[in-house]
């Protein structure tokens, strides 16, 4: 990002970083497991080591030079049985195929000397953003649990921590902003004839915006309002210049009903009923060119179909680890793929992203992993004449990587042409 006003680039230098090692202080795992050993009753002792070079662990691994052992830590009480990490992350050590999330994809970690700290360690990519927590079981059930001791966290109450390594790019974007540089949300609701429900909408007008600004529309106003706020991702981007002002709009959900019609009541809410509907209610114009759509995993293929099938209503779509295996009932995967003709004169613009860590094969995908479907749907839509972009982004299916990959798609969508 260039030219980022003085007050923004503060407000992140100030933002807490994963404390840095001691060297003197930092001691070994394998130190701390003789301790324990050799004096059970030195948990308190051994946590407070373990905790002067910050959490979770990063070290180096001797002649590999692109990734880094990341050893997740955690202190639990003494009737705590077991516990998992739960992450994206995980997919670096996970056997295949994932039929139980818990059972295939969580990883048991270990009692770290026979006490109540429990550990597991992964190497993993140096340029991986991820969230993560710890499913806790004890005499009561299970419970995710976040990690207190890191001050990397996603939004909101309870959120995951994130575990950042040393090559992760420009996170600038992701810089809180206060909520008095910004106007104030509108919150409404929108009888959907399409969708046969109420849809809540939170409308947020850009900052230095006009009604011929451009609008980004969003599905999952849980995620995108409240664990990783694009408003402010936008904001920001618009403020370093990378972005026009751009109004948001959040979307309550995706209706899982929505299938059985091939997501076409999608299109027809989005088209016929919610732009016309901001354009009333907001003022804003709106041409087609301005509107931008976008969406994470099922969402992402809900978007893409709304601009493939209503391209006369959408400029962009921004797909972020978007859900091209799917098929309707009784056809074979990757249906959308092969539904694509010719690209119309006023197509729209098409910006896939996927992670490096979605190989996984699942009971869902069936082989027909995201990272590999998104490769195939990007190239079915260049060569049907789409104006197509794909991004492999470090991570996986996650919030954490999902909040880059959006400020990477917007700023690729508005960089000057060469």
């Amino acid at each position: 990002m260039t030219g980022m006003p003085l007050l923004l680039a503060l407000m992140l230098a100030a933002q807490p970083a994963d404390p840095a090692p001691d060297a003197e202080a930092v001691v070994s795992l394998a130190e701390v497991e003789r301790l324990l050993l050799t004096q059970p009753g030195a948990v308190e002792q051994a946590w407070t080591q373990l905790r002067r070079g910050g959490l979770p662990r990063v070290e180096p691994i001797a002649g590999d030079h692109d990734r880094s052992r990341v050893t997740f830590l955690y202190k639990a009480g003494s009737d705590v049985t077991g516990v998992r990490l739960n992450s994206v992350v995980n997919a670096v050590r996970v056997d295949w195929p994932v039929e139980d999330f818990v059972r295939d994809y969580t990883l048991p970690m270990q009692q770290l000397g026979g006490s109540s700290i429990w550990r597991i360690s992964l190497d993993l990519p140096r340029d991986v953003q991820a969230s993560y927590s710890f499913l806790v079981t004890g005499p009561a059930g299970t419970d995710r649990v976040t990690d207190p001791h890191n001050p990397r966290h996603l939004r909101g109450r309870s959120a995951e921590a994130v575990v950042s390594l040393d090559r992760v790019g420009d996170v600038s974007a992701l810089a809180p902003v206060p909520a008095s540089w910004m106007p104030p949300v509108d919150l409404q609701v929108v009888e959907s004839a399409a969708l046969a429900r109420p849809v809540s909408l939170e409308i947020y007008p850009a900052a230095g915006g006009t009604a011929e600004s451009p609008v980004l529309i969003l599905y999952d106003a849980f995620n995108w309002g409240r664990r990783a706020p694009a408003r402010e991702i936008v904001h920001n981007l618009a403020a370093a210049g990378d972005i026009p002002p751009m109004h948001v709009v959040l979307v309550d959900q995706l209706d899982a009903e929505s299938e059985q019609s091939l997501y076409g009541d999608q299109s027809a809410f989005i088209v016929d009923e919610l732009l016309p509907y901001l354009r009333t209610q907001s003022g804003w114009q709106l041409a087609r060119e301005d509107v931008v759509l976008g969406g994470a995993s099922r969402r992402g293929l809900s978007a893409a179909i709304t601009g493939l099938t209503r391209p006369e209503a959408v400029g962009a779509v921004l797909s972020l680890s978007g859900s091209f295996y799917w098929s309707p009932p009784g056809e074979a995967p990757q249906w959308l793929a092969r539904q694509l003709t010719e690209a119309p004169d006023d197509a729209p613009r098409f910006l896939l992203a996927a992670g490096s860590l979605e190989y996984i094969v699942t009971s869902t995908n069936q082989g027909h992993v995201m990272l590999e479907t998104n490769r195939n749907m990007a190239a079915a839509l260049s060569d049907a004449g789409y104006q197509t972009g794909l991004a492999i982004y470090p991570g996986g299916h996650d919030m954490a990587a999902w909040r880059l990959a959006l400020a990477d798609s917007l700023q690729t969508l508005y960089a000057p042409a060469d």
